[in-house]
């Protein structure tokens, strides 16, 4: 009965490490909040490319400015071609190329993308604001956005 309760001990006393560590690294490998965005809704955009979605996320760079990784994926439907851009610090919708959702018709489908913006894209020392934008090839185009994630992490 010992040897049985001492193996336990151990073994809880593992676990209680494990955990212990799972949270530190949970802790070190944090987002801030204003760098990850992630919404449900259904909005529906129409219209000609290129106008913003409005789902914006912002990170911080320090005095020497470095790329960052944006990355967008969600569920989408569109009556026809639809380009997905980004807008940097209020600028026009572009950088650096534009990604193509095909049309779905009445289905919904899953998308992800990642864009690397550099200091030339317009990121600047502070905090930069980057917008999601994008529109249809005619004026009548639509997307619809479903569970949809937008995230930006600084380059090191």
């Amino acid at each position: 009965m010992k040897i049985i309760l001492r193996i336990t001990k151990q073994r809880i006393a593992v676990f209680a490490v494990i955990l212990a560590c799972m949270g530190i690294a949970t802790t070190a490998f944090a987002i801030p909040p204003n760098e990850v965005l992630q919404k449900g809704d259904k909005p529906v955009f129409t219209g000609k490319c290129c106008f913003s979605w409005g789902d914006t996320v912002s990170v911080t760079e320090t005095a020497k400015v470095a790329p960052v990784v944006v990355t967008w994926s969600a569920d989408y439907q569109s009556t026809n071609q639809t380009f997905v851009g980004l807008a940097v610090n209020g600028h026009p919708c572009q950088v650096p190329i534009f990604q193509n959702l095909d049309g779905s018709g009445s289905l919904f489908k899953a998308r992800a993308f990642q864009w690397v913006l550099l200091p030339s894209d317009g990121l600047i020392k502070g905090t930069n604001t980057i917008t999601l934008c994008g529109g249809g090839a005619r004026d009548t185009d639509t997307v619809t956005l479903g569970f949809r994630g937008l995230a930006v992490i600084i380059s090191k």
